[in-house]
Order: C-alpha cells, then structure tokens, then sequence
C-alpha cells in the first residue's frame, strides 16, 4: 500500500505537472487509405491538405454531396485536380 507521503507527492505531480489540454489535430483529420483511381473534376467541390502532423500527408477532395476522399499529393492527377480547383473555384489549397 502506498503510504501517506508517497501519494501526497503523486498528487503534487499530477497537479502541477504541464497539461495538454489543445491537442492540434486529431486522427480523424488524417488519411489512411488514398482514393485508387482519379476522381471526376466535375464531382468535386473544394480541397485541402491534411495536418502535417499525420502520418501520411494527403490531399483530401470534397465532393458535391459531401463526401471526403483522400488522395496522394504525388500523384500527378491530384495535383492537376488542386491546382484547377484552386483556378476555378479559388477553394483548394493544395
């Protein structure tokens, strides 16, 4: 069993300890699979790039009904499909 001392000092530390309350990106923000085959320029809406702080960093395309879809930012259809968003609509920002 602990004793009295002991866990007035883990109490100290536990309290005073710095707090990472603001966690910058979650994981949902993060791409795990890419999109298999071009997409459609006509189906997409806007873009953005995932955090930087994901494990692979992706272009994520936002559809007209809503859906998100992931892609690799090397590939050059993606870059083709950012840049023109970006010439259209002034929305991606690859």
């Amino acid at each position: 069993m602990l004793g009295a001392r002991m866990v007035l000092v883990l109490l100290l530390l536990l309290t005073t300890s710095p707090h990472c309350d603001a966690v910058p990106h979650t994981l949902s923000e993060c791409c795990f699979h890419y999109a298999k085959s071009p997409l459609r320029l006509a189906n997409l809406n806007s873009c953005y790039r995932t955090p930087k702080e994901c494990f692979s960093q992706a272009v994520v395309f936002q559809t007209r009904n809503g859906t998100e879809i992931c892609a690799n930012p090397k590939m050059a259809w993606v870059k083709k499909a950012a840049e023109r968003l970006q010439k259209t609509k002034g929305l991606c920002t690859p």
